[in-house]
């Protein structure tokens, strides 16, 4: 049995799509058999015909499969299933943007011009995975669903909370809420300007440490002036008796005598 079903998978159709789940191994095996053409719509049909409780399942495994043989439709792949399965949309284009990275700009397009009511939730999955490319996802999404502008802002503001005020204000103040086309690149541009800006004024108003202040010499009182000799000068008390050779004797060397005990 297991070879017979193996069989029919290969074939491309005896086994039905609804009996496949998340199971990647069943899915390559139902689009093994398909050219390049044909692999976009039938990754499309594997989702359509799952059930709703695996519908989720099926879309990443289905989309990661038809990438996987053919990375260079990875678009195609995702604008399929999300033109046959809109509500799987964001899911799609996150799986197919983290196997071809580089397409993520196409991918986010696609996705969006196949399910246009699906466009915010798009742009959100896509941001929320690769923040840093919040700008292009952005950009590309609108490009596929004009109409979406202000949903597409919306989720960027939702997700780039530095974006958001600026967003709200702008679409708000310069934009009637049925309004299309709304151009999302020059918005954007304009509130990354704006947070930029505001970020720089919030760094120069931080105030700086300041430094300790350099050493200073200590000072001192004046020097004390050195003492000067001179009047009034103070008389001793008592006679002074001056010795000359008038008044004195010569002592002749010798012994002194000494009255005996």
């Amino acid at each position: 049995m297991g070879m017979i079903s193996g069989v029919a998978l290969l074939a491309g159709g005896a086994v039905s799509p609804a009996a496949l789940a998340s199971n990647s191994a069943d899915v390559i095996k139902a689009l093994a058999g398909c050219t390049a053409l044909e692999i976009p719509a039938k990754a499309a049909s594997l989702v359509a015909a799952a059930a709703a409780a695996d519908k989720q399942n099926v879309t990443i495994a289905a989309v990661k499969a038809a990438v996987v043989l053919a990375p260079s439709d990875a678009a195609a792949i995702v604008s399929a299933v999300a033109r046959q399965n809109p509500f799987t949309a964001p899911v799609a284009a996150v799986t197919a943007a983290t196997l071809q990275h580089k397409q993520i700009g196409v991918i986010a397009k696609a996705a969006a011009a196949a399910a246009p009511s699906e466009a915010a939730r798009i742009v959100d999955a896509l941001i929320k995975e690769f923040p840093k490319d919040y700008g292009l996802i952005a950009v590309a999404a609108a490009e596929g669903a004009p109409s979406a502008g202000r949903e597409i802002l919306a989720a960027v503001a939702g997700c780039v909370p530095a974006l958001q005020a600026f967003i709200q204000d702008t679409t708000a103040n310069n934009f009637a809420v049925n309004d299309a086309n709304i151009p999302v690149q020059a918005i954007l541009s304009q509130a990354q300007a704006s947070a930029a800006a505001a970020s720089a004024a919030a760094s120069a108003t931080v105030p700086q440490p300041t430094q300790p202040p350099a050493p200073t010499a200590p000072t001192f009182s004046p020097a004390l002036a050195p003492p000067v000799i001179g009047p009034p000068f103070t008389t001793l008390p008592g006679t002074i008796n001056v010795y000359t050779t008038a008044n004195t004797t010569t002592q002749t060397p010798g012994g002194r005598p000494y009255a005996e005990p």
